[in-house]
């Protein structure tokens, strides 16, 4: 049924079921107003080609368009070097990997070997701490 307004409609169900409580009549219509496709009860339903229209709708992805996007598709067909905040994006053929050190993640390979080598030496010159000697655990091997 359709009711002008939605008092009308509690005033008609409360009618109809007296010993029910207002509340509960309330939260019936709001149930069936949230799971109703988001149309409120006095509006027809969508027929199945309004809704595969607007699911249409949704699926079509548009690419937007920065103005970043378009600053790296330059770079990369010129070939130039582009920074962008602390990353420089350049071809593969052009990077010249750091060297690599044991132990470390290496961004600076010069500022990173040159404090290694600063720790090294001042390990060499200090008295080696004694060392606590750990029993070791062993595991079982008849899984």
């Amino acid at each position: 049924m359709e009711f002008a307004n939605r008092k009308a409609c509690v005033e008609h169900y409360q009618a109809q079921f007296g010993n029910l409580p207002r509340y509960m009549i309330e939260m019936a219509l709001d149930y069936d107003l949230a799971t109703s496709d988001g149309a409120a009860s006095n509006e027809k339903p969508l027929t199945g080609k309004e809704k595969r229209r607007l699911k249409q709708a949704k699926q079509e992805h548009v690419p937007i368009e920065r103005e970043l996007t378009k600053q790296i598709q330059e770079a990369l067909k010129e070939g130039k070097r582009l920074e962008i905040d602390s990353a420089h994006v350049v071809r593969a053929e052009d990077y010249n990997e750091p060297p690599k050190m044991k132990g470390y993640i290496n961004a600076d390979g010069v500022d990173a070997a040159e404090q290694l080598q600063q720790i090294q030496d001042k390990d060499a010159c200090q008295e080696p701490e004694p060392s606590l000697e750990l029993e070791e655990i062993g595991f079982d091997d008849d899984f």
